[in-house]
């Protein structure tokens, strides 16, 4: 039934329990592998937003039994990617990058090009967040090349999307949004709502730090219902944290609290500590701007905390930026350059890319002009 549905969201949220009971008895035996494989292809891209990750961990690892038992390489493969999926918002990148290389190594071997090239996409996000911005863009770009060769739309698709992402991280929000325009036509022509879905709130993210207001309007409350109806709740918060910057920008912060508190209470219950972080970040910048003091410092402590333990150099450093403006926009100057000393040391050891140079240049002056005053 979910297969030969023609947009299945709708089907797997009003039955989402009985259909994971007869995921739970077709993965009881290996005589149903078979069945048990169809039905995860069929639901994990509309479920993979539902946030419930800990159950589906268990189910793929159940499936990956069968799958080595009964010599499916193929659906183990998928299997594994699975897996790291699930595994990276979780922040757990180090396993995540292992079932990817796994899945990327069956995938090689049987030589399914524009299954691999997806792979890589996938490995790109991690070394981005790691800070090698620059290997993650090659990978990248190695991958939209074999998708390219293959004419695999979908790895063209998934390419674009990766690359999209890339790019918001590294704040070049032109370059973003012509590849998240690209995935997005051809998530359309291959009838995919859900990456349509995803695609559409990075291209709303970008219209936003690109001022364009009217487009944001344009779409934002369509794709609200859209997510809705799908069961989405991971973009739909996503969501809510971008359009919170646009309230930001546009100087409605009750409106961007709103959006931001909502988010914050949706994360807090999925538990994904990239958006988490962020969530701290925009909230602590936000209450500097009120000037509420204590729960500025409060968020952006957290929000410190949060990209320490993530690993994410860049973002980390841009947090200790904004502690060091509450602290200036209290008058406490004194206890800034420690402050700004330890987030350029964190700096210098990462890709030195344009954003990253950019932040580097403004604290090395701030510092210095601190260190002159006193």
């Amino acid at each position: 039934m979910v297969e030969s549905e023609e947009y299945p969201a709708k089907l797997i949220v009003a039955d989402y329990e009985n259909l994971l009971r007869a995921l739970e008895i077709a993965l009881a035996s290996p005589d149903t592998f078979n069945l048990a494989f169809r039905l995860i292809r069929a639901l994990f891209s509309v479920v993979y937003g539902y946030a419930d990750w800990g159950r589906w961990l268990v189910y793929l690892q159940q499936a990956l039994i069968l799958s080595k038992e009964l010599d499916k390489p193929l659906e183990e493969a998928y299997l594994l990617e699975c897996k790291g999926d699930l595994l990276f918002p979780l922040n757990n990148l180090q396993e995540a990058e292992n079932f990817f290389q796994q899945a990327g190594i069956i995938l090689n071997d049987l030589h399914k090009v524009g299954d691999f090239s997806r792979i890589l996409a996938k490995l790109a996000l991690i070394f981005d967040l790691r800070g090698e911005t620059t290997q993650g863009i090659e990978f990248c770009q190695h991958a939209l090349s074999l998708a390219l060769s293959e004419k695999d739309l979908q790895g063209v698709a998934h390419a674009n999307l990766t690359i999209s992402h890339i790019y918001g991280r590294a704040r070049n929000w032109e370059k973003g949004l012509t590849a998240a325009q690209t995935a997005y036509e051809l998530y359309q022509e291959l009838n995919e709502p859900e990456f349509c879905n995803k695609t559409l709130m990075n291209i709303v993210a970008f219209w936003a730090e690109l001022n364009n207001w009217e487009e944001v309007d344009r779409v934002s409350q369509p794709l609200i219902k859209s997510l809705i109806a799908h069961g989405d709740i991971r973009t739909l918060s996503l969501l809510k944290n971008n359009l919170g910057v646009v309230a930001f920008n546009q100087g409605n912060y009750k409106k961007a609290e709103l959006l931001w508190q909502d988010a914050l209470r949706v994360h807090s219950q999925i538990q994904e500590p990239t958006e988490l972080a962020g969530l701290y970040n925009n909230l602590g910048v936000l209450y500097t701007a009120l000037r509420e003091w204590t729960a500025a410092e409060e968020m952006l402590q957290k929000a410190i905390l949060a990209y320490k333990e993530l690993g994410d150099v860049y973002n980390w450093a841009n947090a200790l930026d904004n502690l060091a403006d509450l602290y200036e926009a209290q008058g406490d100057t004194a206890v800034i350059p420690p402050i700004l000393e330890e987030a350029i040391a964190g700096l210098q050891v990462i890709d030195r890319t344009l954003h990253t140079q950019k932040l580097l240049t403004s604290m090395q002056n701030r510092l210095k002009n601190l260190l002159t005053i006193k």
